[in-house]
This record gives C-alpha cells, structure tokens and sequence, in this order.
C-alpha cells in the first residue's frame, strides 16, 4: 500500500492517477491533543507522534517542518549595527565546524517520520538575515548598510545551500524559502531581492534531484498578477490565502500560475476557528472546486490555531476527502 508520503510527492511530481492529498499545515500541539482525546485516541507528549497517529485515524497526509536557521546561527546573534551583519557572515563562513551535527538533526528527523509524511526544510529567510533582524527593519538595514546588508544576504544564501545539501542527503522531502505579501513590501523590493534569491535557491535544489516548496500567506495577488510566483522555479506554492489574512481568490491565482506548479493551502484558519460547521464545510468544498484541474492539496491558509474547535477541524478534513474523491 502506498505511503503517505509518496502519495504525497506522487501528487506533487504530478504522477497520473495520483490521488488526492489533504494537510493542513502544521496544526497546533494542543489541537492534535484534543482531537485525539476527542477521537478516544491516545496523545502522547510528542507532537510528532500525535500527528502521524491522527493523520492515520482521519486519512489525511501530514507534513511537517524541520528547522535551518537554528542550524546557521546555533545561538540568536540579533543583529543591530553594521559590526554585527559583519558577525553573521563570519558565522556563515563557519558551517562546516557544524556538518555532524547537522547531518545527524535531519538523519534523526527522517527516522522519526519515517514514511507517515513528508518533511520540509525550515526556511532560510535570506532577506531578513535568518530571522536575526525583523521583516520591518530589514528595509532599515538594507538603507543604512547597503554593502554589509547584500554581503550578508548572500552569505546567507551560500549557508543555506551547505544546509540543503546535508538535509538532501539525509532524505528531507523539500527544500524551502518563506516570502512576505504586500502589506510587508512594494513591488519593487521583492522584485529586487526575492526575485533574485529564491530562483537561486529553487535552481541548486532542482540541479541535485531535490523539490522546492514556496510558503508566502500574505497578500499576494498584486505579485501573482505580475507573474512572480511563476519565475521563483517552486514546485509547490502555499498558501495562497483568502480574505482576511491575505487578499487571494484561488480560482483567479490557479489560472495565473503556471500549471506545473502544485498549489496548497487557502481555507482561512479564523473562518476554520470562528465559523460554523455548515460555513467550513461550505468554503472546503469551494476550494476542491474552485482548483479543478490543477494540482492542489487541499490545505489551510497558515499553521491551524489551537483553539480551532475539533468540530471545524474535522469537518474541512472529512469536506476536503469527500468533495476531491467525489470530483474524481
């Protein structure tokens, strides 16, 4: 019987006859607890384990995020002068001291999944320096020390791809950036920068037999529109999310994007949280129909919130199955 994990690369590598694939993206700790208390199922202090053993109970395909910037600066280095973007980038030069010890995290993190899902990279953040300054105060540093902010970004750069090659070779599913919506930038600055970045990235990843996953849930439209999303060379783009945590109507993305492209994601997690059964369901089904056509796993808009009653939660899992399998 095949895996959750190669049903879900088979749909991603768009495999014919690959089935459908529902995950929602990184649920909660506590809402895994409560739905499998819910269920009469037993939770353990492992989210990880909790998930594989709800995913089997619900028939759903999990994924799960492992962690790179925490490899690339083992100890939070915030940055708030030139002297210490200078610092970041002596510690990028210094990877290699770390190559065991990063290769046994993600040999750990393959043998803990097993098959029962698929695993992506944590992101490397490039343009806010692997979370060592604030997406607000990038633009800052990117004004004040322009040499030692782009000379720091392509460390970065380089830093992230000795940690993607590692994670390739213990068995890591995806490589991966995150990106931000308009409400963070202008046009103009992501065309300068991830437009530069995330192409490399995506690039490398494909060259080594790798996939590449894109995570942006913001508002993306006005870059979708413009054909961005296209020329970042991802295999999978989540989350294309809705009103009103971002500005997306699926139905118009998925006709702009390339076809290649496996989509995921867009129920809204304060619909998912705040609406009722009936309202969940409705908009899950909408989702199904609105990607006919196009390969999609049927997905929520950012990581579940914990309070998400586990009502709403199995109601888009059992829509999202009945409403794809239905359409088949």
């Amino acid at each position: 019987m095949i895996s959750p994990r190669n049903r879900f690369l088979d749909k991603v590598r768009h495999v014919p006859g690959a089935a459908p694939v529902v995950s929602p993206f990184l649920p909660k700790p506590e809402l895994l607890e409560k739905t499998l208390r819910y269920l009469h199922l037993p939770a353990k202090k492992d989210p990880v384990e909790n998930e594989i053993c709800l995913a089997r109970a619900l028939h759903y395909e999990p994924m799960f995020m492992t962690d790179l910037a925490g490899l690339i600066f083992p100890q939070a280095a915030p940055a708030q002068t030139e002297h210490d973007i200078l610092q970041l980038i002596a510690t990028c030069h210094r990877m290699g001291d770390r190559t065991p010890e990063i290769h046994r995290y993600y040999r750990e993190w393959r043998e803990r999944v097993g098959d029962e899902g698929v695993i992506v990279i944590g992101h490397p953040l490039v343009t806010w320096l692997s979370s060592q300054i604030s997406q607000q105060d990038m633009v800052f540093f990117e004004s004040d020390y322009p040499e030692a902010y782009r000379a720091c970004t392509e460390a970065i750069l380089q830093a992230a791809l000795q940690v993607f090659e590692i994670a390739l070779q213990e068995g890591i599913d995806f490589m991966s950036e995150g990106g931000y919506g308009l409400e963070m930038v202008s046009p103009g600055w992501y065309e300068k920068y991830d437009l530069r970045y995330i192409p490399q990235l995506t690039a490398w990843t494909h060259a080594h037999g790798g996939l590449f996953w894109y995570h942006n849930c913001g508002r993306t439209r006005e870059l979708i529109r413009r054909g961005h999303f296209n020329h970042l060379g991802a295999d999978v783009i989540e989350t294309i999310s809705p009103p009103p945590e971002g500005n997306n109507d699926l139905s118009e993305a998925r006709a702009l994007l390339n076809p290649e492209i496996c989509t995921k994601g867009n129920l809204s997690l304060i619909l998912l949280r705040d609406g009722s059964l009936e309202e969940v369901e409705k908009a899950t089904r909408q989702i199904v129909q609105a990607v006919q056509g196009y390969t999609h796993i049927y997905s929520t808009a950012d990581a579940v919130f914990a309070e998400t009653p586990v009502e709403n939660f199995l109601a888009f899992l059992r829509a999202a199955r009945d409403e794809a399998e239905r359409l088949l």
